[in-house]
Order: structure tokens, then C-alpha cells, then sequence
């Protein structure tokens, strides 16, 4: 039999701190389901654990039951210290809020589920240095954009491994520059300027892989320029103004020997050496019965440090983009459509077309042309918003 394990993405209140992703592991045809764990204990956070079970890799889609979990979770310290049991959030996932975490005790998770109680290893929380620079660059003309982070711990040489994660956020437009609109309820015309349906913000949380790096074989704590994604200079992100919000976490080396075997599992499985799920572990064990296996990895962290850049699209080389295939209508064969139907205005805008550009110059409450609604509305099945980020350079829009 073969099994899927499955984990979804976890975020920490506004401090996005990790990825999660999908990872496939063959297992004895005698295996039970597996409880999967993931989160992480993190000083003055709403810190946020996904418990879910394993499912057969054979699955048509993912079996909702497996995020059937009714459990207990708390914190625990070494001192004696019990938090108060984590909200539960539905779907498996249960938040707790982390106060301040002392640097002299040992911290962890206990998980009391189905009748067994589930405990992470004690560990003393992890200083994680600043982020020297996160920088880009693009070694060819119009080509992809790599971005890059650098990072040391001169101070206290505590960090010798880390974890990041990034949250993009950018600026994108409509096709069409437009200052008029028809309300359809009225059927009439208005005008309003600056364009508001013209610019548009979008936002990513990064979750395709475990983004980690060390310093354990390098002769300085340092780690400079260490690539951790790329982007095509072609594509929608990069057409006005980027934005990336990279953010660093130390974590301890078996974390990140844990997190290069789910990496090797994701893209070995199958193989004849690919590592199974009792081989992965991670620091979680069942206290109650040793034979109940458990995977996943609780790391216990004072700080998360960011760092933000802009890339503006004057500063890249970008290819050819093809526009998008928006012609214009006229408004005058617009009018000859709806005559030979009896139709006006409101009805031409049900079928998906808006009124594009300004207003005729002849005729000020009128349209000059036409054109599809996505053509003039960045807020159209492109996933845009007009929430304008509080950090956003200041301009006119």
C-alpha cells in the first residue's frame, strides 16, 4: 500500500515563517495512518499547528477525514510550564497564542489525541540574526530574475542554519486606461478620474519547497547571496513595481536535516533510496506508545528577522509581451448592435463588455469605445486588488 502524507501552508499571524508543502512516501502494506505535525513555537505569535493523518498515495483528491482531528494541544516547558489548550481552528489546524519565551528553558508541543499523548523534543529557543541584504540579478537580457539572500552570526555563532520564506507583492494595471462607466441599474453614464479600476495589487505567500541553507561546511558563519527563488522577467509581477518581504529564521541542524529529507522525498519519490516516513521522523514521538508513529518537526524560535526590496521594471530587461487580445469597439457600432435588438446599454454590459478609455469628446457623457470587462478592470478574474499595501512608495494613483 502506498501512502500520501499532506500538510498545507502555515503562517504565523503576520509573520509568515515557513513553507509547507505536499510530500508523497511508499510504506509497508502493514502500515497505519500516520499523524503528521507541522508548526512552529515562535516568542510573541499567534503560532499556528496543522495536525493531519496520512491517506493512500491512490486517492483521487485528498480524503477530507484526514483533517478529522479532535485534539488537545499545548505548549510545554521544561520548567513546568503548560499553556492553555490551542484553539481549534477546523481542519486540523490549532493556534495558540505565544507570549514571551525565556531563554533558559526548553520548550515543546503535547498533542493529546484518539488516546495517546504526543510530545515534540524540549528545545531552548533559537536567536535569529538580521538579514544582511536580499538582492536580484539577471544574468541575461530579458531573462529570469534570481533573487538572493545574505545573512551571518558574528555575534553569538548560535545560527548556523536557516530557514526563509518570502511574501510577494506587486503592482499590475488593466489594459485600458479608463475614466468612464455605466451603471447598470440606471442604465446612464459617469465619469471618474484618476482611473480607479486601472491599478491593482496583487499578493503571493510562498509555498512551493523548504528553502533552507547552513554555514556548517564554510570556514566564516556567513552565507552570501544564497538564491532562494527565481522569477520570469516576462510575467505580470514584474510590469510595474515588485515588491518581495523575505523573512529568516534560525533553526537547529536536526530541523535541518529533517527539512533535506522531506526536500529528497519530494523529489525522489519512487526511487529505490527515497527515504520513508519512519526514516524521516522528526522530533515528535508518541510518549504514551513507542510504536505509534508520528512525523513532523516543532522548532522553538525567539525571532523571526525580514528584509524587504523593490524591483522597479525600469531596472529589468524584459521580453516582448504580447498584449492581450483586447480590440475596441466603437460605441457607434455598439449602438448599431443594440438597435437590431432593442437593446440598450446595460444589456451590452451583461454580456462582459465596458465602456474603455475616456469619454467622447463630442458627446462628455458618452463613451468613444467598448472593450472586454478584464481589458478594463485589473480587478477582473486576475485576482487584483485596490487595497493599496500601507508600504507602498508613495505616488499619485
Amino acid at each position: 500500500m502506498k501512502t500520501k502524507i499532506f500538510s498545507g501552508l502555515f503562517i504565523l499571524a503576520l509573520l509568515a515563517i515557513g513553507c509547507v508543502s505536499e510530500f508523497n512516501a511508499s510504506l509497508p502494506s502493514n502500515e497505519k495512518q500516520i499523524l503528521v505535525v507541522e508548526g512552529n513555537i515562535i516568542e510573541n505569535s499567534n503560532a499556528t499547528f496543522y495536525i493531519s493523518k496520512s491517506y493512500p498515495m491512490d486517492s483521487s483528491s485528498v480524503p477530507p477525514e484526514i483533517f478529522d482531528i479532535e485534539a488537545k494541544v499545548t505548549i510545554i516547558g521544561s520548567n513546568g510550564y503548560k499553556s492553555a489548550p490551542a484553539i481549534d481552528q477546523g481542519k486540523g489546524a490549532y493556534s495558540i497564542n505565544v507570549g514571551q519565551l525565556d531563554d533558559n528553558v526548553k520548550y515543546g508541543i503535547q498533542i493529546e489525541y484518539d488516546g495517546e499523548t504526543y510530545q515534540s523534543a524540549l528545545s531552548k529557543p533559537l536567536h535569529t540574526p538580521e538579514i544582511d541584504s536580499v538582492s536580484w540579478i539577471q544574468p541575461e537580457a530579458a531573462g529570469t530574475i534570481s533573487f538572493r539572500v545574505s545573512t551571518h552570526d558574528d555575534n553569538t555563532g548560535e545560527a548556523s542554519f536557516f530557514m526563509w520564506n518570502y511574501v510577494e507583492t506587486w503592482e499590475f494595471s488593466a489594459y485600458y486606461n479608463t475614466t468612464i462607466f455605466l451603471d447598470p441599474t440606471t442604465n446612464s453614464f459617469y465619469t471618474a478620474s484618476p482611473a480607479p479600476y486601472y491599478f491593482c495589487w496583487r499578493n503571493n505567500v510562498s509555498n512551493n519547497s523548504y528553502l533552507i541553507g547552513s554555514t556548517e561546511s564554510l570556514t566564516k558563519n556567513t552565507i552570501i547571496n544564497q538564491k532562494i527563488f527565481q522569477g520570469d522577467a516576462g510575467d505580470e509581477r514584474f510590469s510595474i513595481l515588485y515588491s518581495v518581504l523575505v523573512y529568516q529564521k534560525a533553526i537547529s541542524k536536526a530541523a535541518f536535516d529533517f527539512y533535506q529529507n522531506k526536500i529528497k522525498l519530494n523529489e525522489e519519490m519512487g526511487g529505490l533510496f527515497s527515504p520513508q516516513p519512519s526514516e524521516l521522523g522528526g522530533n515528535i514521538t508518541c510518549i504514551t506508545n513507542a510504536s505509534q508513529k508520528v512525523t513532523g518537526y516543532v522548532e522553538v524560535i525567539k525571532n523571526v528577522t525580514q528584509k524587504r526590496i523593490f524591483v522597479d521594471r525600469n531596472q529589468i530587461s524584459r521580453p516582448h509581451i504580447v498584449p492581450p487580445d483586447c480590440p475596441l469597439i466603437s460605441n457607434d457600432d455598439v449602438l448599431s448592435k443594440l438597435a437590431n435588438t432593442q437593446g440598450v446599454y446595460s444589456d451590452f454590459y451583461n454580456l462582459g463588455y465596458r465602456p474603455a478609455g475616456y469619454a467622447n469628446p463630442r458627446h462628455p457623457n458618452i463613451p468613444d469605445n467598448w472593450a472586454y470587462v478584464f481589458c478594463t478592470d485589473c480587478t477582473y478574474n486576475r485576482g487584483g486588488s485596490k487595497d493599496r499595501p500601507d508600504f507602498w512608495p508613495n505616488d499619485d494613483k
